[in-house]
């Protein structure tokens, strides 16, 4: 209860919502979030929880866009003095379109284990949102490759037309859980790979399908998937430095420790808090505190890893090496190496991967801070760089550089590894606390610059690279 109990500091009686913490300014009240929060009441059931569950949840229905014919139909206001989209409105900018599959996952989850609770009138404004929030998820037509997304829809789909005894909203949810299972199928890994937030999301999705689903499809396809996905992230997982090897396909941090995600909130559950990758202390005002929220529709739903999960992520289960085909066509390969007291990560996709932007991390270096027991620091390729890499069995990380492809996009590196300096760095030697990395390339610096927040910017010049394969890097890690 300890998430519904911070959110008891966030609720504003006068709204009928929870206030944005610190890391969501300056929106003001949260709409996704308050609905969370209502099934963290329901489900402790204090003296005064339940009457303000039904003002949040009344107060939720409230922000959903009717809007037949537009594409934000159905969805929900994010904050609420949002705008009604416009007719040229941008998904992500002036609304966000996967709020009918997180709020509607959410009145299902009230529906199917409070409604007996709740007054008749509430029941039918839920029923009559869930409606909306359907027909406008399927006007939008969600991929399969969507995997987070995909997932609660697939259910989303299935529950409500159970529901309302709609077999075409069945037959909608089978397939779309089919295609889901398909795409995976070819490789037994997700499209959205390896990313501490989606994760939480998939996992969240898979034990709808196997615990709740109506449809046996759903029930036994989230069965299978729900386990390889954990035995994917037990695989990468070092419960000492409580961190998870990368490449990312998505990351909205570099250390679980320093923000909210939502794999670290199953883990939390899974090892009863043994191993949490959380923030020490709670979310105050940690990144990403809003995503804490998330976490009474997590536990609600009781899915345990299997036993052999369960114990990689509370001891550490020896050095190895991971290669994971994410996807075929283009295929491309995350490698990792999980150490004693580090973990490399790398992704390799011949070239055509289109995605480095700011969120996609195709090269991820972790290691132990030096002084602490689970503390780490950690080194990435700077945002948006356009690399392909890949770590072999003995550690070392061979990495390529598209120079010529993306002039104007220098190979750069950002380490988080306080106490460091600029002398510290040579094109070929690199001295971090905790860490030694030698590095043998035709590069050299370019420039080596150290800020306040720790954070050591280390840049290479340009090579005039001979053919359009880039320039290669291969760097060895010595941890102290």
């Amino acid at each position: 209860m300890t998430a519904t109990a911070w959110m008891d500091s966030l609720w504003d009686p006068g709204a009928r919502l929870l206030r944005a913490p610190a890391s969501l300014a300056p929106h003001t009240h949260m709409v996704r979030e308050t609905i969370w929060y209502a099934v963290g009441l329901l489900t402790r059931a204090g003296t005064s929880d339940r009457a303000r569950a039904v003002e949040a949840v009344e107060r939720v229905l409230a922000h959903q866009f009717t809007l037949p014919g537009h594409v934000g139909h159905g969805t929900w206001r994010r904050w609420p003095d949002e705008q009604d989209p416009a007719p040229d409105a941008a998904e992500w900018r002036d609304y966000d379109p996967n709020w009918r599959e997180f709020i509607g996952t959410a009145l299902l989850l009230v529906l199917h284990e409070f409604e007996p609770d709740l007054p008749a009138a509430l029941v039918a404004r839920i029923d009559d949102a869930l409606t909306l929030a359907t027909a406008g998820s399927r006007q939008r037509g969600v991929s399969a490759h969507y995997t987070n997304i995909a997932l609660m829809a697939a259910y989303l789909y299935d529950a409500v037309g159970d529901r309302h005894g709609r077999a075409e909203l069945r037959g909608a949810g089978e397939l779309l859980a089919t295609e889901v299972h398909t795409v995976w199928a070819r490789t037994g890994a997700f499209p959205e790979f390896n990313s501490p937030t989606y994760y939480g999301v998939d996992l969240f999705g898979l034990a709808l399908w196997r615990g709740l689903a109506p449809s046996p499809v759903l029930r036994g396809l989230g069965a299978v998937m729900e386990r390889r996905l954990w035995e994917e992230i037990a695989a990468r997982y070092h419960p000492d430095l409580r961190n998870i090897a990368g490449p990312y396909d998505r990351t909205y941090g570099m250390d679980l420790q320093r923000y909210v995600s939502l794999l670290g909130l199953w883990i939390q559950l899974a090892t009863r808090g043994a191993q949490a990758p959380l923030p020490a202390g709670g979310p105050g005002a940690a990144d990403h505190a809003h995503d804490w929220c998330f976490a009474p529709c997590f536990a609600l739903l009781a899915s345990t890893p299997p036993a052999d999960v369960t114990a990689r992520l509370t001891a550490f289960s020896g050095r190895r090496h991971v290669a994971t085909t994410v996807t075929t066509a283009p295929r491309r390969v995350a490698t990792s190496w999980i150490g004693e007291r580090h973990l490399i990560g790398a992704q390799d996709a011949g070239g055509s991967h289109d995605e480095w932007d700011d969120q996609s991390c195709p090269v991820a270096v972790h290691w132990r801070a030096p002084g602490t027991s689970h503390g780490v620091h950690w080194l990435r390729a700077a945002p948006g760089t356009p690399v392909d890499a890949t770590v072999d069995r003995e550690g070392t990380l061979r990495l390529t550089h598209y120079a010529r492809r993306n002039p104007g996009r220098p190979l750069r590196f950002v380490a988080y590894a306080p106490r460091s300096a600029p002398d510290d760095v040579t094109a070929g030697h690199w001295r971090l606390p905790g860490l030694t990395v030698r590095v043998e390339s035709a590069a050299g610096i370019d420039a080596v610059t150290a800020h306040s927040d720790g954070l050591l910017h280390i840049t290479y010049a340009p090579v005039d690279a001979p053919h359009e394969g880039g320039t290669e890097f291969l760097l060895r890690f010595t941890p102290a």
